[in-house]
């Protein structure tokens, strides 16, 4: 059976202001798609921090049904996330990563550097245009937004993420909505909403704080 991996943090990002800017018609999706992506890098590269909800849904071959979850994410360029869900806190100072387990009641604390398969969102979408290719293939509505549609094409075999797609806000230029398939073929859709920016969140936010009772495995050593 293919292990299910962790892919949120988790991504890994997102999201800046509300101009909108023109790019090259749908009709040319190629010229189009290279031009859309790079102005999205642009915004995520110039981003400090945003906090955002999100609902991800999870076919997988571990799960019988789609595995439905909701949660709440914060990051903070270049390299600091958390994502907290009823079951979970995924946390990262961008050194140290804390993964913290509700059911079993213990956190493993390990090197960032050592955690394979994280989807850093916000570096991942600062930077993706180095291993995809990228393709404009339409436009669609995401929660009443009018979205551009973004395709991208690996440009190696062996890559986490094997094929992705997003939805970015025509307005804002901040993704609405990615679907992506990892190497363990899981199938992730991932929506936001409610999404802040530059709040100036404290790096405080980034560093997993032990509650009493729980078990803590530090791997980092």
């Amino acid at each position: 059976m293919k292990k299910f991996s962790f892919s949120l943090s988790l991504l890994m990002a997102l999201l800046f202001s509300s101009v909108s800017f023109p790019i090259t018609p749908v009709e040319n999706p190629a010229k189009g798609g290279e031009e859309l992506a790079r102005q999205v890098e642009k915004k995520y590269k110039s981003l400090s921090d945003l906090s955002l909800d999100f609902t991800k849904v999870t076919k997988s071959e571990i799960f019988e049904n789609q595995k439905r979850i909701k949660g709440k994410m914060y990051l903070k360029n270049p390299d600091k996330f958390r994502t907290e869900t009823e079951d979970e806190i995924i946390v990262t100072d961008g050194k140290f990563l804390w993964n913290y387990s509700e059911e079993n009641q213990q956190v493993i604390k390990n090197r960032l550097d050592r955690s394979k398969n994280i989807f850093k969102l916000n570096q991942y979408l600062s930077n993706f245009r180095s291993e995809y290719k990228t393709e404009l293939i339409g436009e669609e509505k995401v929660d009443k937004a009018k979205c551009y549609k973004l395709k991208l094409i690996p440009k190696k075999d062996d890559l986490f993420i094997t094929k992705m797609t997003i939805w970015v806000d025509k307005k804002s230029l901040l993704a609405k909505k990615l679907e992506y398939q990892d190497s363990n073929d899981n199938e992730i859709t991932l929506i936001f909403d409610h999404i802040k920016i530059n709040q100036g969140i404290a790096d405080s936010k980034f560093v997993f704080k032990t509650p009493p009772g729980v078990e803590e495995l530090d791997l980092s050593e």
